[in-house]
């Protein structure tokens, strides 16, 4: 769940509950509030009613609220000075509608000029407390919903504009690679925590560019710097090795020396390989036919595959026309076929399956299980070959990144490579 959305969720709970509690508290006391303007009303009408019976001989005795809403009862001195003034709901039934309904009562007593007690029941307008429940209710209802609804979307718009920065900064991050090395540019807030914040990652993203362009670099010229005096070691004790006057052991010995020379020399050429596929300098593109590249690459292995007892098959569904470095495109191929043969078993199989838009290589290995997760990574070895550089995968996996492609391994009894564009 999204921050904005967990924050929106929040808020609306606790709006659904302070609003309903509102609403009810609000109910109530508009119910109070009609009530206490109803019983004003009846005060002002007891008034009004004994300013009319002031004088004794207009009072008749009332039982009924047939001809006025009131009722009159002459009562003793004891009594009516016990009566207060009390409100209450009742119902009343009436003879000429036939029915009940609700009322508010207020029960008093008054003394007449004459000097006789009498005690009095008033009655308002008929209440149809239902109707009266069931449109605050609907009012209450929209004025809720208005609230409610209205509360939501401006918490929404605020926090959208609160936490766009970091929205923005976030997005940056998503997208970001160390071999590009953007620098975000600085967001424009107000809020000082999204300042500092832009600041710190700012900051550490630039500290780490450095850092890895520093390492690139120096990777790139210690690579270069030790291919001379590789190459030019190597050709000495090649021609060292060439005299008579060497015993087997010693050749033996310059031999293993040799060996080791010759796979730092391959260690350094794919760490030149490396520097310059992140540095993204081969940016020449063409239309790459990969049954070319497959047809001329498993020719030129069929000599060593021959030998190792090792049947190649090569099954092409579709063609495949892909654009990208032809260079890489071959660099490509030539390392998965190559792990494929070299990492097999003598009388191993290799079938390759080429389609429209994706090729896999399947090959049976020494290693009968799956391979590790990491067997992309660089000096990643599988397999006790002391010959490998740990940095074949590696490479396929640098080139199907900066060439837009997808490359996945899975096992079935088989090891299977497959690289297909990216959807």
């Amino acid at each position: 769940m999204k921050l904005i959305n967990h924050t929106l969720t929040l808020l609306s709970a606790i709006l659904f509950v302070l609003i309903s509690l509102w609403a009810i508290l609000f109910y109530y006391q508009v119910l109070k509030q009609v009530k206490k303007t109803i019983d004003e009303g009846l005060a002002d009408y007891k008034i009004v009613v004994i300013d009319k019976l002031k004088d004794d001989s207009l009072i008749v005795e009332q039982d009924t609220f047939e001809e006025n809403n009131y009722l009159i009862k002459r009562v003793d001195e004891k009594f009516a000075l016990q009566v207060r003034d009390t409100y209450r709901d009742t119902v009343v039934f009436s003879n000429l509608k036939n029915k009940t309904y609700q009322t508010r009562l207020l029960t008093t007593a008054f003394v007449a000029s004459n000097g006789k007690y009498y005690e009095m029941k008033l009655i308002s307008h008929e209440i149809d407390k239902s109707k009266l429940i069931q449109k605050i209710a609907t009012s209450l209802f929209w004025l809720y919903l208005l609230l409610f609804a209205s509360s939501i979307l401006v918490n929404n718009f605020v926090l959208k504009k609160t936490w766009e920065p970091f929205y923005q900064l976030l997005n940056y991050l998503n997208k970001f690679r160390l071999d590009r090395g953007a620098i975000p540019e600085p967001t424009k807030t107000k809020i000082e925590e999204f300042r500092m914040l832009n600041d710190s990652v700012t900051n550490l993203v630039r500290t780490n560019v450095d850092i890895f362009n520093n390492q690139k670099q120096f990777i790139e010229n210690v690579a270069h710097e030790l291919q001379t005096p590789l190459a030019i070691g190597i050709n000495k004790l090649e021609l060292f090795a060439g005299d008579e006057d060497l015993s087997k052991d010693q050749i033996q010995k310059l031999g293993a020396i040799i060996d080791t020379l010759r796979r730092l020399s391959g260690l350094n050429k794919s760490l030149l390989l490396f520097s310059k596929i992140e540095n993204r300098q081969y940016i020449q593109v063409e239309q790459v036919y990969f049954d070319d590249v497959f047809s001329k690459i498993i020719q030129d292995f069929s000599d060593y595959t021959e030998y190792q007892d090792i049947k190649i098959e090569y099954q092409k569904e579709d063609s495949w026309v892909f654009k990208m470095n032809k260079d890489l495109a071959v660099i490509l191929v030539m390392n998965l076929v190559k792990n494929a043969i070299f990492h097999n078993q003598r009388g191993g199989e290799v079938l390759v399956k080429l389609c429209s838009s994706s090729f896999t290589i399947e090959n049976t290995s020494k290693e009968s299980v799956k391979l590790d997760d990491k067997l992309f990574e660089r000096f990643a070895r599988n397999s006790t070959d002391i010959g490998s550089t740990g940095l074949g995968l590696a490479i396929v996996r640098a080139i199907a990144d900066v060439s837009g492609l997808k490359l996945f391994y899975s096992f079935n009894g088989k090891h299977v490579f497959e690289v297909s564009e990216k959807r």
